[in-house]
């Protein structure tokens, strides 16, 4: 089971919600919340990150974003490592994704999203 879990927000106004929504869940993992723009890199290497990277500035799309989000998890992670995500199907990361990992899959779509799971991490 998962044992650490460290949640990387860029928002400050979303990290009380994150501390509260996580409360609800019953665990036993050590869990911190970090104040922290991923797309400038990570402070440790994991063995899975979760997320729904983000790609707006106000209310344009910018995929660059997810993007950089993307290179920057798959830096941090084990050569063990594996990355999901969900997104808006419309955004562009499977080549993002295909440049820095080995192996990408849609595992589903749906609603207008798709989740992604990626392994294999490019060095």
């Amino acid at each position: 089971g998962v044992t650490d879990l460290d949640l990387y927000e860029a928002d400050a106004r979303a990290l009380q919600p994150a501390r509260t929504n996580l409360a609800r869940v019953p665990h036993t993992a050590r869990i911190e919340v970090h104040w922290h723009d991923v797309t400038h890199g990570l402070p440790r290497r994991y063995d899975a990150i979760i997320s729904n990277p983000p790609f707006h500035v106000d209310r344009a799309d910018r995929p660059e974003l997810g993007q950089a989000f993307i290179a920057r998890a798959a830096a941090a992670l084990l050569p063990h490592g594996q990355s999901w995500l969900v997104a808006n199907r419309h955004l562009p990361y499977e080549a993002t994704l295909a440049a820095h990992f080995g192996r990408v899959e849609i595992l589903t779509q749906a609603r207008g999203y798709k989740v992604l799971r990626a392994t294999q991490p490019r060095a």
